[in-house]
């Protein structure tokens, strides 16, 4: 027979349950204290980082500005030294050269000259094959001029329209002021 009294409690039982949720109650507060304290280092560690962002900042603030200033400085040396090669080269002496090429019959429509490379280009009007030819030659024999290169020509309303290209060879002092001192 099986006889159970209802009346006693097992005490035993409660008080080591109590004391193990003590103890997990003390572990918990333990770790919630850790948290805390853990944030707390990290707030303390995420505002000096923006102090040095901050800072970072500023400094690449800084360098950008200093490097437009640079890249402003570049450009202008880059104009003053285009500036000073302009000043080198002679047009009185690029125009006379042509003209001395130029033989009787021929006509320009339009001259160019392109800075870097010194290529010549012409476009223009000759009466006869015979004065194509002839400024042809002339551009050959010239000392201020090579390698004459006809590109096109073709008959309009009775003259001759011509397109040619060459390469001008000027002196690089020539036009410089000397200055004696």
């Amino acid at each position: 027979m099986i006889t159970i009294n209802f009346a006693t409690r097992n005490y035993r039982a409660v008080a080591s349950a109590v004391l193990v949720l003590f103890g997990v109650s003390v572990v918990l507060a333990l770790v919630a204290v850790g948290i805390i304290w853990e944030s707390s280092v990290l707030r303390g560690d995420l505002s000096e980082m923006k102090q040095k962002l901050a800072a970072a900042e500023t400094g690449d603030k800084q360098v950008e500005f200093t490097l437009l200033e640079q890249e402003q400085l570049v450009k202008n040396l880059n104009a003053m030294s285009g500036l000073v090669e302009a000043r080198k080269f002679s047009w009185t002496r690029y125009l006379t050269s042509l003209e001395a090429a130029v033989p009787m019959g021929v006509a320009f429509k339009n001259v160019t000259l392109s800075p870097k490379d010194r290529t010549l280009g012409i476009e223009g009007m000759a009466q006869s094959p015979e004065a194509l030819r002839n400024l042809m030659i002339g551009l050959e024999k010239s000392n201020s001029f090579s390698k004459p290169f006809l590109k096109h020509q073709s008959l309009e309303k009775g003259a001759l329209s011509f397109n040619v290209v060459a390469i001008y060879h000027g002196h690089e002092n020539v036009g410089m002021v000397q200055v004696e001192r």
